[in-house]
């Protein structure tokens, strides 16, 4: 399915993956260690389970930029690319996508060798009624959501702007009705 995402394509991810990149024992993509502020945020989540922590890492995924994997390489920077689709247990499908390319899975881009990169809000913005979200499929600090559940989100939470980001906004982002 094409999807509107804002990608910017970047490295392929097999030449990434070749370099390795965990500082552990661990394979990359399961290194247990944060690799960046969203990772934090799912970790803090994950470790304290209140509703509070939950919103932020929601808040967190949507400001954040996200890799997806493309079957063919992306000239430029666009608005249409057909991301990596997997089902679940359930056989519903769901778009790959990582918090970073240390996270991906070197089988998968078997399928899908480029990566290109997109801010967690526009990619659910545009993944249409059919589609939930895997996050980090088989690796650390992920979640899946369905397309119900990114309805939801969708629906209750919105982004920070880029003045919120810069600090220069007035209400901040987060949650519908605080």
């Amino acid at each position: 399915m094409t999807g509107q995402a804002g990608a910017e394509p970047t490295e392929s991810a097999a030449e990434q993956n070749a370099g390795g990149g965990a500082s552990s024992s661990f394979a990359p993509h399961l290194d247990p260690k944060p690799l960046n502020q969203l990772e934090e945020a799912l970790e803090a989540a994950t470790a304290s389970g209140t509703d509070d922590d939950g919103q932020k890492s929601v808040l967190a995924f949507l400001n954040s930029l996200v890799c997806l994997l493309v079957p063919e390489p992306v000239p430029g920077e666009t608005e249409f690319v057909e991301p990596l689709v997997l089902t679940n247990g359930e056989g519903k499908p769901l778009v790959a996508a990582f918090t970073d390319r240390a996270r991906i899975r070197p089988g998968f881009l078997d399928h899908a060798p480029t990566v290109v990169t997109t801010q967690g809000a526009v990619l659910l913005q545009n993944l249409g009624t059919e589609l939930g979200l895997v996050l980090n499929p088989g690796a650390a600090f992920g979640f899946e959501l369905s397309a119900e559940h990114v309805a939801a989100v969708l629906r209750d939470f919105r982004p920070a702007t880029s003045d919120e980001m810069n600090g220069t906004g007035g209400q901040s982002a987060g949650a519908s009705g605080e």
